[in-house]
């Protein structure tokens, strides 16, 4: 599974640094310095030769006069990525975002790019340039890009043979198949909102209106239980669900939808509270399951209410959860993952208190507390109530970036090989902590750190196949930055072969 904790989620699990720790050298790090801005960073084997490229896109200039490129630098023997690209390439004008997925004949993976009117398709091995026309309404995308150039998903294997292009269009989403031909159409609905000046005051905004649009969001997988990926557009306010025809087709209208009614009247007039849709299979029973988390309030009367259905003979019953979480005072992110990869999902909870005592201790110590807890599927089909782990942990925030001082933690990848979910943390901006998932808990048998700055995002993939996870690191808030690649050497505890001797030294979370 490569997937990778919500922001939220990261932004709450960077571990507390403890004190005099060696600096443990668990990666093999190369540095690249690179000019301009490096907005976004993504492995994927471009020249199909078996091994993972490494793609980065810098921006350089400011708006109107802004330039982007795409610059892929191919890997070589040991893991090893050359400082200067190996192939550039100009980020076509109008393209809003991108996604890459083996969609054409050509060596490798190519590069899928969202335009207003089209979808394109780049072979970096090749050249090989495609334009597939998507009908009205147009794609949302932008003339000017003032905010990068980011990887949105597109591309969806699940159903089968090529890939589907899904498209995001404004109150649509076109399926495209087959070097673009058209399947379908799909009404999944919209929601926008706009904000005009009133004018008068001492306050004025650039423009004149401003728009605000919500595309839904999308999960692909097995609704009805029928060995068919189906499609589930989710929005604050109700549910469209697509189910496959019997000969693989997709309709252009809902098989059925389904109201949510979270919102309630306060919130609605003064445009607060939030609704979070996640469909995944929770009980590895092959049919979607859905997690609904729904915010009421503002910082000082903040609810969490979070619902879990299960799929029943291929439905959820929306006025019946099969289990329940509410969180008053705090605003909670709660996640779906397998940690302990057992096939069954485990719920993260993680948990922000927000009142004015905790508004002024944040300006105090520059540090925002979080609570997570982590909850294992029951045989009864409910996460229990008792934690399998719970800690309260701080990050330190920069008041000059307004961010953590070190990049977001995450975790998805193997890093010794023991089949375990493990988990990569920033110290603060100090170094690279490692934490070993295991029997005794998630993330606490073990801890590494390697000292470096880590400033910034950091990106995992097991770029040289060793079934070790490695790393890319930068900084999209700097100019002229330098670009950090760490190759796993393999010296955690627990790689096969190892003496069971500890890296670093042994902390749990």
């Amino acid at each position: 599974m490569k997937s990778s904790l919500p922001k939220l989620f990261c932004l709450a699990a960077v571990a507390a640094t403890a004190a005099a720790i060696a600096d443990d050298e668990v990666f093999e790090v190369q540095e690249i310095p690179y000019s301009g801005r490096v907005v976004t960073a993504s492995f994927a084997d471009f020249n199909g030769d078996g091994a993972d490229d490494l793609m980065l896109v810098t921006l350089d200039g400011i708006p109107p006069a802004e330039s982007r490129t795409i610059h892929v630098h191919y890997q070589s023997e040991g893991g090893v990525f050359p400082e200067e690209p190996s192939r550039s390439i100009a980020v076509p004008l109008r393209a809003a975002v991108y996604d890459i997925a083996d969609v054409l004949a050509a060596p490798g993976e190519e590069l899928v790019l969202l335009r207003p009117d089209a979808v394109s398709v780049i072979s970096v091995a090749t050249d090989q340039l495609e334009h597939w026309p998507v009908p009205p309404p147009t794609t949302v995308g932008p003339a000017e890009d003032e905010r990068g150039f980011e990887r949105y998903r597109m591309a969806f294997d699940e159903f089968g043979g090529a890939p589907w292009i899904l498209v995001p269009q404004i109150g649509a989403l076109t399926a495209l198949v087959d070097g673009g031909e058209t399947l379908a159409t799909l009404d999944v609905g919209r929601r926008a909102n706009y904000y005009i000046d009133s004018g008068g005051g001492l306050l004025s905004i650039e423009s004149d209106m401003q728009l605000y649009f919500d595309s839904p969001k999308i999960s692909v997988g097995d609704i009805d239980g029928d060995g068919l990926a189906d499609i589930l557009a989710a929005t604050r306010h109700e549910l469209r669900i697509f189910l496959r025809d019997t000969d693989g087709g997709i309709p252009a209208e809902p098989s059925y939808s389904l109201a949510l009614g979270l919102i309630n009247e306060t919130d609605h007039t003064r445009g607060t509270g939030s609704v979070v849709t996640s469909a995944r299979d929770i009980d590895a029973d092959g049919r979607l399951d859905l997690m609904i988390s729904h915010i009421e309030g503002t910082m000082v009367d903040t609810v969490t209410k979070t619902r879990i259905f299960m799929n029943r003979e291929g439905r959820w019953n929306l006025d019946k959860p099969d289990d329940e979480f509410i969180s008053e005072g705090s605003v909670t992110s709660d996640v779906l993952m397998d940690i302990d990869r057992d096939d069954a999902l485990e719920l993260i909870r993680i948990q922000f208190k927000f009142s004015v005592l905790e508004m002024v201790e944040l300006l105090l110590t520059r540090e925002i507390d979080a609570v997570i807890s982590i909850h294992q599927l029951q045989d009864d089909g409910r996460f229990g109530e008792e934690p399998w782990s719970r800690k309260k942990i701080g990050t330190k925030i920069s008041f000059e970036t307004f961010r953590p001082r070190g990049f977001m933690p995450t975790a998805g990848l193997d890093l010794n090989a023991d089949g375990l979910m493990d988990f990569i943390a920033s110290a603060n901006g100090k170094g690279i902590e490692v934490y070993l998932g295991g029997d005794e808990g998630p993330f606490s048998r073990r801890v590494a750190l390697q000292k470096m700055p880590t400033a910034g995002i950091i990106q995992l993939d097991d770029f040289n196949n060793d079934a070790l996870a490695d790393f890319v690191l930068f900084d999209p808030q700097t100019f002229d930055p330098t670009i950090r690649i760490g190759r796993n050497l393999g010296q955690l505890p627990g790689v096969p072969g190892d003496s069971g001797a500890p890296v670093g030294m042994q902390q749990a979370l």
